[in-house]
């Protein structure tokens, strides 16, 4: 390899490490804001998945019974 491809080799790393170091700190305190943000979401949703679930299999049950007993009526 010739000194030139080495030079523009060895500036292709030190770019790619000081880019990599820039990410890494711009995520800094992500992994908190993906935590709470997460719990804003799926907290709400598990609780309305808890209390429309119940109504759901009622309705989806009387839905059946109609379908089935339609023909008898």
């Amino acid at each position: 390899m010739s000194s030139a491809g080495l030079l523009k080799s060895w500036q292709l790393w030190i770019w790619k490490s000081r880019q990599s170091r820039r990410m890494k700190r711009a995520r800094r305190g992500a992994a908190t804001l993906d935590y709470v943000l997460l719990l804003a979401i799926m907290l709400p949703a598990a609780a309305f998945v808890l209390w429309a679930s119940p109504r759901i299999m009622n309705l989806v049950y009387e839905m059946t019974c109609v379908l089935v007993s339609w023909p008898f009526m």
